[in-house]
């Protein structure tokens, strides 16, 4: 169990020189000086985790004699795991973050990176020699080694060009050649960036700890937010020959027509709020939206007041995703992918809403703090709507933070 106040970073590691040197360029192995890391979670917790439907989870079985991987998807029974071979696999379970708040709490130390940049933890346990084979990933990755040790090799520059094995399931890289090598012990972190082929062997039982990143790719954002600007378009904005002119060749479609749908494309994206909208709302949706909280009882503004000056108090769903953009005369909060249009004035609230990677514990004395009483209605509004969607959850608890986060009912 990973303690509050117990950071995973070295005290030596310096933010701003990896932003500038590392993040997205190159890999950096950061050590652990010396620093005791102890797992949050046990190999048993997170097959208890792979066990569940609504959690995503992979079983992936390496034959080195035969230089091939089996994959497998779950959810899984407690059979599965009693016929495992005493080496040579991988369980890799998803977002366990979502599920787990020790596992949680590790990404206190990665607030130096935009939080709504983060995606999710995912947890690998490995038996001696458990691999998931060579390749790449497109997105950032801090790899935390836990339990045991684990050999690292790091190849050069892979992407969607690169000759993949006949297993296209796994999508590993047919060619690897190491570059780099190296041998993580618990605590110690390696960070890779996009694009750079890897390759994690275990030696002995081994737990990885990786935490990734969001990177829609550009046919997702031209995709999505084409999307969104269809929504607002009317069925009478329509093509028009602004510099019609008699054909020299009939069929020839001129240089002058082109230019006129180009400029009538951009001045579409030329719409900060669209984007800023379809932007706020994509990176903060969630993970797996499919994975509901069902609300007893949703509430108005009036109620939910009623209920936390009863003792109630609300905390942040563990799949929570909060993100904001300024303007100059408002404020547009996401949550869990919807927007809520504030008043500046807000700017206190809503800031301690997106950068608190704890619980939300007792809210209404922090409306009354960072706010003042005179804003508290506008407050207790938007609490009541995040609420009502399950992005903020209510509860009768003792004073101070819970050991078991409620997470509602899952559906």
């Amino acid at each position: 169990m990973i303690p509050a106040n117990t950071m995973i970073l070295p005290m030596s590691f310096d933010a701003e020189d990896f932003l500038q040197n590392y993040w997205q360029k190159k890999p950096l192995l950061i050590r652990s000086e010396g620093k005791t890391f102890v797992d949050p979670i046990s190999p048993e917790e997170l097959a208890g985790l792979a066990c569940e439907d609504f959690i995503e989870s992979r079983l992936i079985n390496c034959y080195p004699d035969e230089g091939n991987w089996k994959l497998r998807n779950g959810p899984f029974k407690e059979k599965d795991f009693l016929k495992l071979p005493d080496k040579n696999y991988t369980l890799l379970v998803q977002a366990v973050d979502q599920w787990h708040e020790d596992v949680r709490a590790m990404l206190k130390d990665f607030s130096f990176i935009p939080s709504w940049r983060i995606d999710d933890i995912m947890i690998s346990y490995s038996t001696d020699g458990g691999n998931v084979g060579p390749h790449f990933d497109y997105y950032d990755v801090f790899l935390i080694q836990g339990l045991g040790q684990k050999k690292w090799q790091l190849g050069g520059h892979a992407d969607s060009s690169s000759k993949l094995r006949a297993n296209k399931e796994l999508r590993l890289l047919a060619e690897f050649d190491t570059k780099q090598e190296y041998l993580l012990e618990p605590g110690d972190i390696l960070y890779l960036p996009p694009n750079l082929a890897h390759w994690g062997i275990a030696i002995g039982n081994s737990m990885t700890y990786s935490v990734g990143f969001r990177t829609p790719s550009y046919a997702e954002i031209i995709s999505e937010l084409s999307d969104d600007l269809i929504g607002q378009l009317r069925e009478d904005q329509r093509y028009q020959d602004n510099a019609p002119q008699v054909p020299q060749r009939p069929g020839e479609i001129p240089a002058y027509a082109i230019r006129q749908v180009q400029e009538l494309l951009l001045a579409q994206l030329n719409r900060p709020d669209i984007i800023a909208h379809w932007f706020g709302s994509s990176m903060t949706s969630p993970k797996y939206p499919d994975i509901s909280v069902i609300i007893d009882k949703k509430l108005d503004a009036a109620a939910l007041e009623k209920e936390l000056k009863a003792g109630a108090q609300l905390y942040k769903n563990p799949a929570a995703r909060f993100a904001f953009i300024r303007n100059a005369d408002k404020l547009q909060l996401f949550a869990d992918g919807v927007e809520f249009s504030c008043d500046p004035g807000l700017l206190p609230l809503i800031n301690h809403l997106c950068a608190s990677a704890d619980l939300a514990v007792n809210l209404l004395d922090a409306v009354l703090q960072k706010t003042g009483a005179e804003q508290a209605a506008a407050v207790l509004t938007i609490l009541a709507k995040l609420h009502n969607q399950g992005t903020l959850l209510l509860d009768y608890l003792p004073e101070g933070v819970p050991e078991d986060i409620p997470q509602g009912r899952q559906t």
